[in-house]
């Protein structure tokens, strides 16, 4: 929203416009935090997932280096599921 504080822009059009710039920053920042805050809590999720999965028997034939990565963990426990 371009307005700095709730129908600013009824009672100082000028003053709106004025701090627009300023204004836009901050939000822009804002939404920047918002996004990154929404993309740790699933990558949270997903980690999770992976660690719920672990001891399941369901990647037991496979080597140390392809379990390196819990995210491959969890999709190929996802892709079996969904099969």
């Amino acid at each position: 929203t371009l307005e700095y504080e709730p129908g600013a822009i009824l009672k100082d059009p000028a003053a709106v416009f004025a701090k627009a710039e300023e204004t836009a920053e901050k939000y822009l920042a804002k939404m920047e935090e918002e996004k990154q805050a929404r993309e740790a809590a699933a990558r949270d999720i997903v980690l999770g997932l992976g660690d719920s999965l672990d001891g399941l028997g369901l990647d037991d034939d496979k080597s140390d280096d392809d379990q390196s990565d819990p995210l491959q963990d969890v999709s190929d426990s996802l892709d079996t599921l969904l099969s």
